[in-house]
């Protein structure tokens, strides 16, 4: 069951929407074709997206959920960003849950692991908290593809970058991912609590394991 304010004219996304986004995109991706180990974030989103999109729809979840689009500032009319996930339920295009989608463990050619949790932080988490995305909005979204299949090790590397950058995320210290407050029994679904200058944002993790 849905609870809260589903006024498509509200200034913040439904925030009763976001476990049942949440639970959708855990379960789906268990019974989603696995990628290849050397597939890229956007390949892999767009093939989820399809499945999301059927899903929500038998689920009858009244959101739109689209893939690569533009955010612009709204001042100045400049691109600042694509989003890779977005989810919309009302009518204005500035009220929106979004997913940015990072790979994590993955495997070089040399067959070596590589995290890539300092680019989930650097260039993922850290896109909330300057408002290239979500801005002025309470919940924002992350997307980790663990490439390797190793959630512990994912997860592992991930807590110490948030840890390590609590100054610039915003995060009183010694936080990391803590449990999910909307779907607290759910391991693969962490959060991550920020104090911006005009909100407190929450930004909700998914660590999807490759198979």
């Amino acid at each position: 069951m849905i609870i809260g304010n589903l006024d498509p004219w509200a200034d913040t996304f439904p925030r009763g929407l976001i476990p049942e986004i949440l639970e959708m995109v855990v379960s789906e991706w268990a019974s989603f074709p696995q990628p290849n180990s050397n597939d890229h974030e956007v390949p892999i989103t767009r093939r989820f997206r399809l499945v999301l999109i059927q899903s929500k729809n038998i689920k009858k979840l009244p959101v739109r959920i689209d893939r690569e689009i533009p955010e612009d500032n709204f001042e100045t009319g400049e691109e600042v960003g694509r989003i890779d996930l977005r989810f919309t339920h009302g009518y204005r295009e500035d009220v929106y849950f979004t997913f940015e989608c990072k790979r994590l463990n993955i495997i070089r050619k040399d067959n070596q692991r590589e995290s890539l949790a300092t680019q989930y932080v650097e260039e993922g988490m850290m896109r909330f908290i300057t408002s290239q995305y979500a801005s002025g909005l309470l919940n924002g979204g992350m997307i980790g593809y663990i490439m390797n299949g190793d959630i512990k090790t994912a997860l592992q590397a991930v807590n110490r970058g948030v840890e390590s950058r609590c100054q610039e995320l915003r995060i009183n210290p010694p936080s990391g991912l803590c449990t999910s407050s909307l779907i607290p029994t759910n391991t693969q679904v962490k959060e991550t609590l920020h104090n911006l200058e005009s909100r407190k944002l929450t930004i909700h993790h998914v660590f999807l394991p490759v198979q």
